[in-house]
């Protein structure tokens, strides 16, 4: 009778893993098949491209939770009734998450793509027709997949269980139902294997980008291995005491309870063998001028050159392109229009992913500080009259930034340059899209109700009064009657920038200011149009010593990684690891789209229908029950 209970049961655990794709496909692919894969070269490499193939959708605003799922942008789908289509993205950021029906349940989906990286790894010496160099290079590629696959899950769940090896069919039930490992060892073997695949990758020079671009170098695992052990060094996962109670049936701790200040250390030294391996391939940041734009003000160059650094392909600052995001779905969503289409035309330009007037606060001023401790704004009343509409039009030098004779809140006056290359707003400059000549044919953004850019009726609108002006190229035309295709790009999962501003982190936390922590964030500033971040407190910050101490040179790397890596999906994972999810309880504010006249339009409006409820639990994604019934070793995050 037990034999047939443990039969039984093995059964009811492999047949929930095969029907419902959850938690371990621990049934193996019939063994012809298998041998068929590896049976010569042509057949391992296509085996080889479907352990690409789960690759995480970086950057697709459907299919990346961190694409609008937090406060950096909203769209007009939450505001409508029922009926209306809306990206798991947007229920992510109103807090529809729940363990019943999980949104994004990768924690079935990822075991399948580390499980064919076992198959890939445990065969591929079948294959001889090859040469040892190009399949030791496979194998780490391999690695490195199987190591970011795990890493993927660890962001989202925490403690997750290793599978170093596939289960076999003859496992008995106890080896079937597997445990989740705790942090510091599943950071451990995540680590260390992308260092060991590291050692057999190419270099990046390598890398043919006709027929291999996007295929794992070295780079890209040294890198990716720096921000895993960033992540392992952050609040969230070091000595976070409101996990204390996570622990499973065996009384193992899963989040360890002591803060350790030397995996800051260790992550920067990580970032540190990144950034060196970076330099020796001439990877800088980017800091070309479209020729388009050489005759044109260095203001329109200098916007130009940070907005493509994201929109450039494959140019020199680019660490790890996503090859699989759809970038004709980003430009629709996030290009406003700038000039007046016909209705046909109207979804092509639609600037769905609208801004919220919250990132447009976090901007910095034109001196490179925060504008609620700039001077100048204080003592000229700029900051407490920011959403107010400045009576004087836009006049001299401000045409550049708003059209000429026009005028708009004091809020889109006296900004750094970054905010001007990343937001579209009202009466906003808007340089590219097919005009490039100012200022006979350079357009700008028009948000009143019925004009060019704002609500027309039916679909199609910014919610918010803004758009993303930094995640489409500058060369995407837009015409009354035709929009060319946009020019692609891949989307950034890893960028210089983001590495030394991780570098900058990890170093100020594990020493605090030095010399070393304002040259990389420095680059950074100066790459933006900004003096560095000492001479930038010491003369124009109500709040002059803050580069000074460790808090506040924390306050202020952090802010730095809110702008420069604004609506790429990189704050969704920061306020998380920092254990900041509060402040997405903020109302989500931004102008009457409804106003016809900037008397109405300027008014704030919130966005946010309902109350917003973000706690402790929701820094962790929940396993769905029904992998918790099949696996009883399992144990639920905290809170659901």
């Amino acid at each position: 009778m037990k034999t047939i209970n443990k039969i039984y049961i093995l059964v009811i655990i492999l047949f929930a893993s095969i029907v419902s794709c959850d938690f371990l496909d621990v049934v193996p692919d019939n063994i012809a098949t298998i041998d068929y894969a590896f049976r010569n070269r042509t057949e391992a490499e296509k085996y080889l491209y479907t352990c690409y193939s789960g690759r995480p959708n970086i950057g697709s605003i459907d299919g990346d939770p961190a694409m609008n799922g937090c406060d950096e942008t909203w769209q007009r789908y939450i505001q409508l009734e029922g009926g209306w289509p809306t990206f798991l993205n947007s229920k992510i950021a109103r807090g529809e998450q729940n363990a019943d029906n999980p949104l994004y349940d990768w924690f079935g989906i990822r075991w399948k793509d580390i499980r064919r990286c076992n198959i890939f790894l445990e065969n591929i010496d079948k294959v001889h027709d090859m040469t040892e160099y190009e399949k030791a290079r496979w194998i780490a590629e391999v690695k490195f997949l199987k190591a970011y696959y795990h890493y993927v899950l660890f962001k989202l769940y925490g403690p997750i269980p290793i599978m170093d090896v596939n289960i076999p069919v003859s496992a008995s039930v106890e080896e079937v139902q597997v445990y989740r490992e705790p942090v510091d060892q599943v950071v451990n073997y995540i680590t260390d294997l992308m260092l060991e695949a590291a050692a057999d990758l190419p270099d990046a020079s390598e890398i043919i980008e006709g027929t291999e671009a996007g295929r794992v170098d070295k780079l890209i695992a040294l890198t990716m291995r720096a921000e895993v052990l960033l992540f392992a060094a952050s609040p969230l996962f070091n000595g976070n005491t409101d996990y204390i109670n996570v622990m499973d049936s065996r009384g193992v701790q899963l989040f360890p309870q002591e803060y350790n200040e030397n995996k800051w250390k260790l992550a920067a030294d990580a970032c540190k063998e990144a950034i060196d391996a970076c330099h020796a391939e001439g990877k800088a940041l980017y800091d070309e001028v479209a020729s388009e734009t050489m005759n044109q003000n260095e203001i329109f160059q200098l916007q130009t050159t940070y907005r493509q650094a994201i929109c450039d392909r494959w140019n020199k600052e680019l660490i790890w392109g996503n090859t699989k995001n759809d970038h004709r779905y980003l430009a629709q969503y996030t290009t406003p229009r700038i000039v007046r289409l016909n209705a046909d035309m109207l979804n092509h330009c639609m600037s769905e992913i609208a801004p919220t007037l919250k990132m447009v606060d976090k901007y910095y001023s034109s001196n490179g500080v925060p504008i609620e401790e700039d001077k100048d704004w204080q003592n000229s009343g700029w900051y407490q009259d920011r959403y107010k509409v400045r009576d004087i039009p836009s006049t001299g030098e401000e045409k550049y930034y708003v059209k000429e004779g026009e005028k708009t809140v004091y809020l889109h006056y006296n900004r750094e340059p970054r905010f001007y290359a990343s937001i579209g707003f009202d009466k906003g400059i808007y340089y590219g899209s097919g005009y490039y000549n100012f200022p006979s044919n350079v357009k700008y953004c028009d948000f009143l109700n019925k004009g060019h850019s704002g609500y027309q009726g039916g679909s199609g609108y910014s919610i918010s009064g803004y758009a993303i002006k930094k995640l489409h190229h500058f060369k995407n035309v837009q015409q009354y009657s035709l929009t060319s295709t946009p020019e692609y790009f891949p989307f950034p999962i890893l960028r210089l920038a983001d590495l030394y501003l991780m570098y900058a982190e990890a170093l100020n936390e594990a020493e605090g200011p030095s010399e070393d922590v304002y040259y990389y964030l420095d680059l950074v500033r100066e790459r933006a149009g900004l003096e560095g971040v000492r001479e930038s407190w010491q003369k124009y910050s109500s709040n002059p010593g803050k580069p000074d101490t460790k808090d506040g040179l924390r306050k202020i790397i952090q802010q730095e990684r809110t702008i420069e890596l604004a609506f790429e999906g990189k704050r969704f994972w920061d306020i998380r690891r920092w254990k900041q999810i509060s402040v997405l309880n903020e109302s989500v504010q931004g102008w009457n789209i409804m106003g016809e006249t900037s008397e109405d339009f300027y008014n704030i409006t919130t966005l946010s229908r309902d109350k917003l409820d973000f706690t402790v639990k929701d820094y962790l994604w929940p396993i769905k029950e029904s992998d918790l019934l099949v696996n009883k070793n399992l144990v639920q995050n905290y809170g659901w």
